[in-house]
């Protein structure tokens, strides 16, 4: 009977604590979980109220640049990634890397065009973002260089 008295006592006593008994370490708390977004597209529509905290969220939780895997060729290898940059747009990615002098020219992502890459042992690696509202391939051409002259002194 004792115990049976404590135990109620204990009960209502944490009961009655509104805030405080899930202070009590590892005592469990049954808040809910907010959800994350994982595609803007279905993302709830915020408050036009505050819409400068909008803005601050949208730059907070930009996505992850989603990345294939590195493709091996003789002279260079490359990988192509993307990222949603929001009103229907993605960031798309390239890097080129090589321990040789490679010059890409004609760099393209459907009809977007890019500058020129050359790449040597001294710059190893290069990267082009371009934003493009629709799927589509990367194109380019590569070719090797010959390595720069040094100037003669006479």
């Amino acid at each position: 009977m004792r115990r049976f008295g404590k135990s109620l006592f204990l009960f209502w006593w944490l009961s009655s604590q509104s805030a405080s008994a899930q202070d009590f370490r590892g005592w469990p708390n049954f808040d809910s979980v907010p959800e994350t977004v994982k595609n803007p597209k279905t993302a709830p529509k915020t408050s036009r109220a505050y819409p400068e905290a909008t803005k601050k969220n949208a730059r907070d939780q930009k996505e992850q640049i989603t990345w294939l895997p590195w493709k091996d060729l003789r002279t260079y290898r490359y990988r192509t990634g993307r990222r949603y940059a929001g009103n229907g747009n993605w960031e798309r990615y390239i890097v080129f890397q090589s321990r040789e002098n490679v010059r890409f020219s004609e760099i393209s992502y459907g009809s977007l065009k890019a500058s020129d890459v050359l790449l040597s042992p001294s710059n190893p690696v290069g990267q082009i973002v371009l934003l493009s509202p629709s799927p589509s391939l990367w194109k380019w051409n590569a070719s090797l260089t010959s390595p720069p002259k040094e100037p003669q002194h006479r």
